[in-house]
């Protein structure tokens, strides 16, 4: 279709009229209004994690190594970021100012400005993979506050540059009740532009003042603590532990209506250590609190400010805390799979010697070394890194010896079909690890990277998996690298995809695909297991107790799966109750539970087992599920 020249609203009018006699059709472009910037402007985010989120994909763009937050915690009046970044010259600004949501990047323009690099506008001057396109990450900030303020430099340059934004609120009632022809002015800006004798400085810092008030609150965690005090006041009449609200294990304390702090903050840190200790701290007690929190999925032992920063340190384009998943190396206690692209392959085992990693064996790129050495994103003296490892332990049952990780990878053009049609190439790595226990549960799932970033938490479904998998669903974690591709499907929150684009499409059948042979392997290593298990059990005698668990189990999780392990003592004098089932833990209080007041002890590992076959344990903390089992036997006792 030829583009029309653009039209006025009455043109257009006239020629749809003219067109009943005419037959002609009426030809134009499309034209967008200043509301849409106003949407766009009044905040699309879903959450602040997603807003700073974004700043540091500018300051990454932007070829910053380096690039620190200040939160003013826990009070939040005032948030200020700095990179050192390339900056911005005076006439960056201006395009800034003036072309939000056309954003010089990938652009020939970009190339103008110093924005893009000039061999290609898809990667900063340096050569990073860019991860904005659209032009409107610097709105971003309208998620915290309407009025902030841009101070930025370019190197080599004698001018700074600082601008003052004013955005307007978009009213949805303004928008019913004017009938006015006049375009919406999303904002005012005010520039100004001054000499410095430091030449060599370069970088961009921004400060958001008068942050809203509701975001200061859920920063504050105001949510929690209230619901804390509503539950303190109507104790008598609450549900029960089941429902109970929990302070979390960490938090940066309470501040009260009047603004003062009334409750000091408990962090996993102390002032003494390094930024990095500080994110190691946060996550080895995010970690070993899974058996404090009766659902680890949403990180309820931190407040909402530490699950900002691990959700941001999730997100960013920063290093893993511990190593890449493609680095593991033969040295460790994994079983190695090479998945196959075939629809109906399966993976096949390969051997990892000492010092070989799993990059090199499978010729991966993803993770390779920055062209600036690295990114360092600070937030309140504490540096980020990925919240995920790999540990070579299990952390559940122990049935099947070692941990599995599955890694591959695909380059496609769809055959040569049209970019129309296939979106263009698509290029990807992957990896799956199965442990009997993923903890924390926030990293059970699928999470895709483009580009180095992430806009959206891991997914527990798989990209919408529907066979009924759900006991080998919470047992992985699964990471995608896209390479090349999928940005054409990102929506403008960068927090969900477009499902029907092709690229969307294709990675969500090769997930699939990886995902049954995953399956299929956990099966065979299980069914091998349950063979000499089997083979064992059969030289024992089995009573009437020993079947019945074992037939229920069968029934629950099927033949593949082994039985769960049991361990006994090393939780007080009571040797003979179960101290962990399939690697939770269980607390006995030795006052309350005597074993010699029970008939059967052998009643009380049946019972554990059932309850796990069930999957009635799993989300129990360890005081709970001691006190389930002990409810039960009390049913049965004299």
């Amino acid at each position: 279709m030829s583009v029309a020249a653009n039209i006025s609203t009455a043109q257009l009018e006239k020629k749809i009229l003219e067109s009943i006699e005419t037959g002609d059709a009426a030809e134009g472009q499309l034209e967008s209004n200043d509301r849409i910037i106003s949407r766009v402007t009044d905040g699309i985010y879903r959450e602040p994690w997603s807003a700073f989120r974004e700043l540091v994909s500018n300051a990454y763009d932007a070829d910053a190594k380096s690039v620190s937050t200040d939160c003013d915690y826990p009070f939040f009046n005032q948030i200020r970021i700095s990179d050192d970044g390339i900056g911005m010259d005076s006439k960056t600004v201006a395009d800034l100012l003036t072309n939000i949501g056309g954003s010089s990047k990938r652009t020939s323009r970009g190339k103008d400005l110093g924005t893009v690099n000039p061999t290609d506008p898809t990667e900063s001057p340096s050569g990073r993979k860019l991860i904005g396109k659209i032009g409107i990450g610097i709105f971003a900030v309208a998620q915290l506050t309407n009025h902030f303020q841009i101070i930025t430099k370019r190197a080599g340059s004698n001018e700074r540059v600082s601008a003052t934004v004013l955005i307007n609120t978009f009213r949805e009632n303004a928008e019913v009740e004017s009938d006015s022809e006049e375009n919406f002015i999303p904002g005012i800006f005010k520039v100004i532009a001054e000499k410095t004798s430091d030449v060599d400085a370069h970088g961009t810092t921004i400060i958001l003042m008068n942050v809203q008030q509701a975001v200061k609150e859920k920063l504050q965690s105001l949510d929690i603590w209230e619901a804390l005090d509503e539950q303190a006041e109507a104790e008598n009449d609450s549900g029960g532990l089941i429902d109970a609200v929990r302070e979390p294990n960490f938090h940066i304390g309470r501040v009260g209506r009047d603004k003062t702090l009334v409750v000091e903050a408990i962090l996993p840190w102390t002032s003494k250590d390094n930024p990095r200790q500080r994110f190691q701290k946060l996550f080895d007690a995010t970690v070993a609190a899974e058996g404090d929190s009766r659902d680890r999925a949403d990180l309820s032992h931190l407040d909402n400010y530490l699950q900002m920063v691990w959700r941001l340190a999730l997100g960013s384009p920063v290093e893993y805390l511990n190593e890449h998943p493609f680095d593991t190396s033969g040295e460790r206690n994994f079983g190695f799979y090479k998945l196959s692209k075939e629809p109906k392959g399966q993976a096949t085992e390969f051997a990892l010697p000492q010092g070989k990693t799993v990059r090199e064996a499978l010729q991966l790129e993803s993770g390779n070394r920055d062209p600036l050495c690295g990114f360092a994103v600070f937030i309140d003296g504490v540096q980020l890194f990925r919240p995920i490892s790999l540990p070579e332990v299990l952390m559940g049952s122990q049935a099947l010896g070692r941990p599995l990780l599955f890694a591959g990878k695909v380059k496609t053009n769809f055959g040569g079909a049209s970019q129309d049609r296939s979106g263009g190439r698509l290029a990807f790595e992957a990896y799956l690890y199965w442990n009997s226990k993923i903890i924390p549960k926030e990293s059970i799932g699928a999470l895709i990277r483009v580009n180095g970033a992430s806009g959206t938490l891991f997914d527990p479904d798989y990209l919408g998996y529907k066979i009924a998998e759900q006991t080998r669903k919470r047992q992985l974690t699964c990471e995608i690298f896209v390479l090349e591709g999928l940005d054409g499907a990102l929506n403008i929150d960068r927090e969900s995809y477009n499902t029907s684009h092709p690229h969307y499409l294709y990675i969500q059948k090769w997930l699939h695909n990886a995902f049954r042979q995953y399956a299929n392997q956990h099966k065979k290593i299980g069914s091998q297991f349950r063979a000499q298990e089997a083979e064992r059990r059969a030289n024992l005698t089995l009573d009437r107790l020993d079947r019945q668990t074992e037939e229920v189990w069968e029934r629950m999780r099927g033949t593949d799966y082994a039985l769960p392990t049991i361990q006994k003592g090393g939780n007080s004098e009571n040797t003979e109750l179960p101290n962990s089932i399939s690697g939770n833990r269980i607390k006995w209080d030795s006052e309350r539970i005597n074993p010699a007041s029970l008939t059967r002890v052998e009643r009380i590992d049946a019972i554990a087992v059932i309850l796990e076959a069930y999957g009635l344990l799993e989300y129990l903390d360890d005081e709970q599920r001691a006190d389930l089992i002990y409810d039960i036997i009390s049913v049965f006792e004299d």
